[in-house]
C-alpha cells in the first residue's frame, strides 16, 4: 500500500517553539558568519509553508526554493567552504574532500531543526524500497566504470559530512520543497514531478556536457531518490537512500566521476 498523500503536516501551535527556534537558530552567525542568518530565515518559511494554502503557500515555496539556492550555492558575503581534514588522493586518481559548504550546512541545520518536529517515520517495507535505491545505481556504477576500492580516516570524514550536511540539505531541497511542491501543482498529474526534478538534479550537479556515462549513472541515481519520494514521500528515507548511494561512490567507485 502506498502511504497517504498528505500535502500539508501538523506543526505544533506553540509559541515558545516559533520564538525560541529561530532565535537558536540565530547563533549559526557565530560559526559561518552572515550566512548564518538564513538558518532562522529558512526555517521560519518552511514553518509558515505548512500553515499556508492556496497562493500564499505557492509563494511561500517558491521563497524556500530561492532562499536554500542562495545559501546552497554560497552567495552571501563570506561564504566559504570548511576543510576538516587533507584531501585523500592516490594513484588511481580518486580525490575525495573532507570539507563542507557552510550554504549547505546552514541549509542542513534549519531543515535538521524543521524536520524533527515531522512525523517522517520509517517503516519495514521502506528497507526494500532503500536498498532498491541504493543497489541500483551502485551496481550500474560498476557496471560502467569497474570498481575502486579505497578507505582512509579523510573518506569516513567526508561520509558523516555528506550525512548530516549535503543529504540532508539537497534532499530537503529537492524532495521536501521542489518535488513536493511541483506535485501539490501538478495534482493527478503529480508523477511528471519524477522525471524534472530528476532533470534538474543533473543539471546543477554536473551539467549536460559531461561525460555521457557519468549523465546517465547520476541521471539513475536521481531517478531513484525521485520514485522513492513519489512512492513512499518520506524524507528520512530518501536522505538515507542518497547517502548509501554516495558513500559506496566514495568507497568502491571511482570519485568523482570521470569527466
Amino acid at each position: 500500500m502506498l502511504p497517504k498523500i498528505v500535502n500539508r503536516v501538523n506543526f505544533p501551535n506553540s509559541s515558545r517553539i516559533l520564538w525560541g527556534a529561530p532565535l537558536l537558530l540565530s547563533l549559526c552567525i557565530i560559526p559561518f558568519g552572515w550566512a548564518g542568518l538564513l538558518a532562522p530565515i529558512i526555517w521560519v518559511s518552511l514553518t509558515a509553508l505548512e500553515m499556508s494554502y492556496g497562493w500564499k503557500r505557492a509563494v511561500l515555496f517558491i521563497t524556500c526554493i530561492i532562499l536554500m539556492l542562495v545559501s546552497g550555492f554560497n552567495i552571501i558575503p563570506g561564504s566559504e567552504r570548511i576543510q576538516i581534514l587533507d584531501p585523500y588522493s592516490d594513484s588511481s586518481g580518486n580525490l575525495v574532500y573532507a570539507s563542507f559548504s557552510t550554504g549547505k550546512a546552514v541549509i542542513a541545520i534549519a531543515l535538521l531543526a524543521f524536520m524533527l518536529g515531522q512525523k517522517q517515520t520509517l517503516r519495514r517495507i521502506d528497507l526494500a524500497y532503500l536498498c532498491l535505491a541504493i543497489i541500483i545505481p551502485v551496481t550500474v556504477g560498476l557496471a560502467l566504470y569497474g570498481p575502486s576500492i579505497k578507505l582512509s580516516l579523510t573518506i569516513v570524514i567526508a561520509a558523516l559530512i555528506n550525512l548530516l550536511i549535503v543529504s540532508i540539505s539537497e534532499e530537503g531541497f529537492f524532495r521536501w520543497i521542489l518535488q513536493r511542491g511541483l506535485e501539490e501543482t501538478l495534482a493527478s498529474w503529480r508523477w511528471v514531478s519524477v522525471p524534472i526534478v530528476t532533470a534538474i538534479f543533473v543539471s546543477l550537479h554536473i551539467g549536460w556536457l559531461a561525460e555521457p556515462a557519468s549523465i546517465i549513472l547520476l541521471s539513475l541515481a536521481s531517478f531513484c531518490y525521485s520514485i522513492l519520494w513519489y512512492l513512499r514521500r518520506n524524507f528520512w528515507l530518501c536522505v538515507l537512500a542518497h547517502w548509501g548511494v554516495n558513500v559506496l561512490h566514495m568507497m568502491i567507485l571511482p570519485y568523482p566521476l570521470p569527466g
